[in-house]
């Protein structure tokens, strides 16, 4: 049971430091006409900043809602009535993650964030086959692609 504990929160931290951007969205003013035909040639779609500081806002979330449930999960008293909130919590990280998806305009980190939704589908399914047994959730969040995912999100984004 600890070692699930130990997963868990090296899973939840992984995904918490996600897209650990230090810069948060800065407001725009007036475009300059070179500044306004540099954005009217880019393309369509979330900036990179704007979609680092959305996947940072989910990250903190997972990591702030995990910190409840995780607990709950390494009592074996409460820990069948945890698992259906671990499945939505992982649900609900995985929507909130992949809100800007389809239209980060930055190509890298489209693709990041397409390999960790990948890598969180499947352990989220995997937590759900796994139906309470405590070995099978530690083994759904134990997989090297869970476990190594949000590192090339968070690398792109410290830049950003």
């Amino acid at each position: 049971m600890r070692r699930i504990l130990a997963t868990a929160t090296l899973g939840l931290a992984l995904f918490g430091a996600a897209a650990c951007a230090d810069t948060q969205p800065e407001a725009t003013g007036t475009p300059t006409p070179g500044a306004a035909a540099t954005s009217a040639a880019a393309p369509a779609g979330v900036d990179k900043k704007t979609a680092c500081a959305n996947l940072t806002k989910a990250g903190n979330d997972f990591k702030t809602q995990g910190a409840v449930i995780l607990p709950e999960m390494m009592n074996p008293a409460t820990q069948q009535a945890a698992v259906p909130k671990l499945t939505k919590l992982l649900t609900d990280f995985q929507a909130a993650y992949s809100k800007d998806v389809s239209t980060i305009a930055d190509a890298e980190l489209k693709a990041a964030v397409e390999a960790d939704l990948k890598a969180l589908q499947t352990a989220a399914a995997a937590v759900v086959a796994a139906n309470g047994d405590a070995a099978k959730i530690e083994a759904a969040l134990s997989t090297p692609e869970f476990s190594s995912a949000g590192e090339k999100v968070e690398t792109l984004c410290k830049g950003a």
